[in-house]
């Protein structure tokens, strides 16, 4: 990677690095145009670049920045552009399965920006409904819109019926939930305040 995309890899202080780089606002410009200036299909290049996985982390920052709608964008943008179904259906090397897991849990709806935090960011789900042996449990991960490609944002969240007004869930409350329900939407001013 180049030092562009490590310039990036302060996932244990986003708001740290924001004020270095002049503030909250600067932050998310100088991110956006990271993502913007990538080729579309999301291979080598000068800026987001996900065959190299120090950059796994980065879309995840928006978030963390307080725009979770430009997370669910470019991670939905990801899942769809930089993976496929064929032989070439990972778009670079899997390091010790890191490629797989990042598409595995971004399409989900959510992914550890900075393990061992304990917090997973959210995004949106691309499948009406998934099942997880988690232990002794089953936790059903559910989207309602999601058979819609449209649908690329968070408009709600629940954890066992109790709606989520934060853009990440613990591991403690994967760990426990019977069930995880998303609804989904492609209307930008929807999306869950």
């Amino acid at each position: 990677s180049n030092p562009l995309q490590q310039g990036w890899f302060v996932p244990h202080d986003v708001a740290g690095l924001a004020e270095l780089m002049g503030g909250r606002e600067q932050a998310l410009a100088k991110l956006e145009a990271f993502f913007e200036k990538a080729p579309d299909d999301f291979l080598w290049g000068d800026y987001y670049n996900h065959p190299n996985e120090p950059s796994h982390h980065i879309a995840f920052m928006f978030t963390e920045l307080g725009r979770p709608d430009l997370t669910q964008k470019w991670v939905r943008r990801i899942l769809e552009k930089a993976y496929n179904d064929d032989v070439k259906g990972l778009c670079g090397n899997d390091d010790v399965g890191q490629m797989s897991a990042w598409y595995v849990l971004a399409a989900l709806g959510f992914n550890p920006m900075c393990p061992g935090s304990g917090k997973w960011i959210l995004s949106s789900p691309l499948f009406p409904e998934v099942k997880l042996r988690l232990g002794d449990h089953e936790l059903v991960v559910r989207a309602q819109g999601a058979e819609d490609k449209q649908n690329i944002y968070i408009r709600k969240v629940s954890v066992d019926g109790k709606p989520l007004a934060r853009f990440y869930l613990t591991t403690a409350e994967i760990l426990a939930a019977q069930r995880i329900d998303f609804e989904l939407t492609a209307n930008l001013g929807e999306v869950m305040k």
